[in-house]
């Protein structure tokens, strides 16, 4: 039986012993630029290299790893086709979310993140709390998602601290997960986290789960972002404040990137148990919010 590309590929990586950065490097001399999560989902099988640019990078990772010329190029086959999946697979760039995204590659290459279009996002509900001194204390999520491939078990979540932030946020799983792999970035405030569903879904499958993050503030709060690279079909946002830390006024908010400036969507009434919301559905904005004053 023929091998896979990503398999083909991957048993290479390994018998070379190579890391993937180290492998980066070996291509570097050749005039080879591939990115580090590119190579990663080569190896995974969640994209492929199809220009004219990635065939060339094939053929001189088929030279640095010692392999027959035109091996791996062979295990390609005819080019997938467009179209449908192109159309699902609109995920905004971690460079349109976040400033200091450039920190992020080599994190994600190391953790099983779905590819675009992989997962479905049909509901996220979060619910942030602010303690008595004003602080971000901790934010309970909870997801539904639904797989659009087979073999799906992981997708990959990410929190960043303020500066002045003690430690970088924790997560930890609440039910229906577990969390993986962790990757931080402490000089951008940056944490991955792996979330392990409780069973590998095929094309259709759904599941529900929650995980929380506590958070490790030193100064007042004044907002709650969220940045999404795709769209949830539903997003309930919900800051509940304690009794003792009322805000003046509260503003819901959009923003289209993160270089781009907040537009306000109107104030926020707060309610009688100290919280208030924001509801999005099929939200195109890159970036939402809510924003308070003292």
């Amino acid at each position: 039986m023929t091998e896979s590309f990503p398999v083909a590929l991957s048993r290479a990586i390994d018998r070379s012993g190579m890391s993937l950065e180290h492998l980066q490097r070996r291509l570097a001399p050749h005039d080879v630029r591939v990115s580090l999560s590119t190579l990663s989902y080569w190896r995974r099988g969640r994209t492929r290299p199809e220009r004219p640019e990635s065939l060339r990078a094939v053929s001189v990772i088929e030279e640095v790893l010692g392999l027959p010329n035109g091996y791996l190029i062979s295990l390609l086959g005819p080019r997938k086709p467009r179209g449908r999946w192109a159309a699902r697979s609109s995920a905004k760039s971690h460079d349109v979310l976040w400033d200091g995204a450039s920190a992020l590659p080599p994190l994600l290459a190391e953790l099983d993140e779905p590819g675009p279009g992989e997962l479905t996002f049909l509901s996220v509900r979060e619910q942030h709390f602010v303690n008595q001194d004003g602080m971000d204390d901790r934010t309970v999520v909870h997801c539904v998602v639904r797989s659009e491939v087979d073999w799906r078990r992981t997708c990959v979540v990410l929190n960043r601290a303020e500066p002045a932030d003690a430690e970088l946020p924790l997560i930890t799983a609440a039910s229906g997960c577990a969390i993986g792999r962790t990757r931080t970035h402490q000089p951008s405030g940056f944490v991955l986290a792996e979330i392990l569903l409780d069973r590998v879904l095929r094309v259709g499958d759904t599941a529900a789960f929650s995980y929380e993050v506590k958070w490790f503030g030193t100064e007042r709060s004044t907002n709650f972002t969220r940045a999404m690279r795709q769209c949830a079909r539903e997003y309930l946002l919900e800051v509940v404040f304690h009794q003792d830390a009322a805000p003046a006024s509260c503003h819901q908010f959009r923003r289209e990137s993160a270089r781009q400036p907040e537009i306000d969507h109107g104030g926020l009434r707060l309610g009688s148990y100290q919280s208030v919301h924001l509801l999005a559905h099929d939200e195109k904005s890159a970036i939402v919010g809510i924003r308070w004053a003292w």
